[in-house]
């Protein structure tokens, strides 16, 4: 029988709500022999503190060098990332559902307003309400009087616009493509993790063959 051969595959970054990490928390392992696969899937990595939130910095050596110790004639390849981050939250120390709700509440009335105050300054500085004049005048040869329809289908067209740009409507998405918030939200998620990691490894905080983990 040959050597068994291992696949790891690594994402970025991980969050769990057990202070004890194995390797099937943090990779995904692959292997012909689903004994050997079971073995390495258990094998502990870390351990946080309990009743502690924490994050740990860990190269994919420290994977390696565990497998390499627990299967010694296995041949190990990784597919996915060599550094990534684990982030921990302590499950008994979750904040209260009406602060996780008035936490949203906040952020939906902060964004409605301040959408609406962009809006609003931008018609004000390239004159709208003079556009809508000009237009009324065109198409029906009378000056308006006050608001118009002209208005009234501009603010419907707008409300439309946005929900098709940001590719949601209330309760349900316009089509299966990520909005372009999410999108943004996952480079800011991937932003964040590359700046935790470069910051520990210049530090010396990341976890590598090298060090006693």
């Amino acid at each position: 029988m040959g050597r068994p051969v291992i696949y790891l595959h690594t994402e970025q970054s991980y969050y769990l709500n057990n202070p004890k990490v194995t390797i099937r928390d943090i990779c995904s392992v692959y292997c012909k022999d689903r004994n050997v696969q079971n073995k390495i899937n258990g094998i502990e990595i870390y351990r946080f503190k309990e009743k502690e939130d924490g994050r740990a910095f860990m190269s994919i050596l420290i994977l390696i060098q565990a497998i390499a110790e627990a299967v010694p004639e296995a041949e190990i390849k990784n597919v996915g990332e060599e550094d990534f981050v684990i982030y921990y939250r302590d499950p008994q120390q979750q904040p209260a559902r009406w602060l996780q709700r008035g936490k949203i509440l906040l952020i939906c009335i902060t964004c409605f307003l301040g959408m609406g105050i962009s809006i609003m300054g931008y018609n004000n500085d390239v004159d709208m309400s003079r556009v809508f004049a000009q237009l009324y005048e065109t198409f029906l040869g009378r000056e308006p009087d006050g608001p118009t329809f002209v208005e009234l289908f501009y603010s419907i067209g707008l409300t439309v616009g946005i929900f098709l740009f940001f590719n949601h409507t209330p309760g349900k998405k316009v089509t299966n493509e990520p909005t372009p918030i999410q999108v943004q939200m996952r480079l800011y998620e991937r932003d964040v993790n590359q700046t935790f990691l470069l910051g520990a490894s210049r530090k010396g905080e990341e976890l590598d063959a090298d060090n006693d983990c």
